[in-house]
């Protein structure tokens, strides 16, 4: 059976891709939605929210599809100001809509409410509180914030009252965090350092654990890690290497991951990646590309398919 997903192209020409996954692991382009240098998506119940990178000057804004009972997308509105400059994410929950401004060191809470971070790392790239994820907790009750600059993960409320706040090894540069299907542990890749930190959650807080390398030991050059995925039954973590090119696997057993080994992107940067199924997406960005792996084949296996996609930054399965 098919599985639809939008795909989003950061290319000026680009947009967002509606596409279909076949059972075979190739994928079928379905609709172009043209938009200008779209970032990321997210989707909250029968809506699909993207962000552009820049429509207002220094601002990004957020443009909303309706999703057809065919996965189609239509009624396109917007797009919204944001309140901050090149805003990395996008999150959207019960007709609430959050986005990561990564230059502006904000969080916004559409139309306007923004919350704003302080402090700065070690790193040259933390001059600053730099907000690049949001993720919702398991329990539904408080979203984190992942702040690249400041080493730091805000737990929050809806309305954006930092609860706690976990703290990361100094330079490490939080990126991404997802959670286990148990909601018992969460891991974050770490883009600065290219590690992957454990965390244990209760009750609005996340209490750090341990940190391990995403690199093979004989990799000695420039690496950012970048996304990062478990699959359904959360035994499998991945996490994309920028630089090294590959995809990081490990076994995950509660707190304990284990790595399995790396496997090639067959492509330059892979900014994103998902798991679809016993399929593993890389969107390599700048190769133009994105490639699909079956995870039933060991890790030096070749892809299935590499799709060609201008600059693809996000990937969206549907819900169909």
């Amino acid at each position: 059976m098919e599985k639809q997903l939008y795909i989003a192209s950061q290319d000026r020409a680009g947009g967002i891709l509606q596409c279909a996954l076949t059972e075979n692991g190739s994928l079928r382009r379905i609709n172009t939605y043209p938009l200008d240098r779209a970032a990321f998506l997210c989707a909250d119940g029968e809506t699909l929210y993207a962000i552009l990178r820049e429509p207002f000057q220094m601002q990004s804004g957020v443009v909303a599809f309706d999703i057809r009972p065919d996965g189609t997308l239509g009624g396109q509105r917007g797009p919204e100001p944001v309140h901050g400059t090149i805003s990395a994410h996008i999150f959207a929950r019960d007709g609430r809509i959050y986005c990561a401004n990564y230059l502006s060191g904000s969080v916004t809470l559409l139309p306007d409410r923004i919350a704003a971070y302080s402090g700065s790392g070690p790193h040259p790239r933390q001059d600053c509180s730099h907000p690049h994820c949001i993720t919702a907790t398991p329990d539904g009750q408080y979203i984190c914030v992942s702040d690249l600059g400041t080493d730091s993960i805000y737990v929050c409320t809806e309305d954006l009252e930092i609860v706690s706040i976990s703290k990361t090894p100094a330079g490490s540069g939080p990126r991404h965090l997802v959670f286990s299907a148990d909601g018992c542990f969460a891991y974050g890749s770490n883009e600065l350092n290219s590690t992957v930190s454990v965390f244990r959650y209760t009750e609005g807080r996340l209490t750090y654990l341990r940190s391990c390398s995403t690199l093979p030991e004989s990799f000695h050059g420039e690496n950012a890690a970048s996304a990062i995925r478990l699959n359904e039954s959360s035994t499998r973590l991945y996490v994309s290497n920028r630089g090294h090119d590959s995809v990081a696997e490990y076994a995950v057993e509660g707190d304990c991951l284990t790595l399995l080994g790396h496997r090639s992107s067959c492509g330059r940067s892979p900014r994103e990646i998902h798991v679809v199924g016993n399929w593993l997406l890389c969107a390599n960005e700048d190769s133009d590309n994105i490639c699909v792996f079956s995870l039933e084949d060991g890790a030096a296996a070749q892809p299935v398919e590499c799709f060609p996609v201008k600059r693809p930054w996000c990937i969206l399965p549907g819900t169909r």
